[in-house]
């Protein structure tokens, strides 16, 4: 009875998680693409590269997160732990701004299913 409780509860909140990071990595697609326009605008075309270049591998990471939550590994739970606590530093440097606010709150809501996911990573 335990494992099935278990099993369910690992799909249902699985699948809510891979749902937030697939979000996630569409929301952080549409930052970027805004991120380089406005860096565009303000004539910083040096940099563009390299901040697209990083925000595009943040978009990659993020998907591949999702997807890789299936696997119910260790290594896994920890590849997204690990780009979720760096996407949440990332989100924090343009806080002001009411789009990296909400990528900041989806990431947040991400942790927070995350952690709640860690017994059945570690059993």
């Amino acid at each position: 009875m335990r494992k099935k409780r278990e099993k369910t509860l690992f799909t249902q909140r699985g699948s809510m998680t891979r749902i937030l990071f697939y979000l996630n990595a569409v929301f952080w697609l549409f930052l970027s693409i805004y991120t380089i326009t406005d860096m565009i605008m303000d004539g910083n075309e040096l940099s563009v590269f390299l901040v697209g270049f990083f925000l595009l591998v943040n978009v990659a990471a993020l998907f591949f997160s999702g997807k890789l939550l299936d696997q119910n590994e260790k290594l896994t739970y920890i590849f997204a732990l690990i780009v979720i606590v760096l996407n949440i530093g990332l989100a924090f440097t343009g806080v002001p701004e009411l789009l990296y606010v909400t990528a900041l709150v989806i990431d947040v809501l991400i942790l927070l299913v995350l952690i709640s996911l860690k017994n059945i990573y570690f059993k």
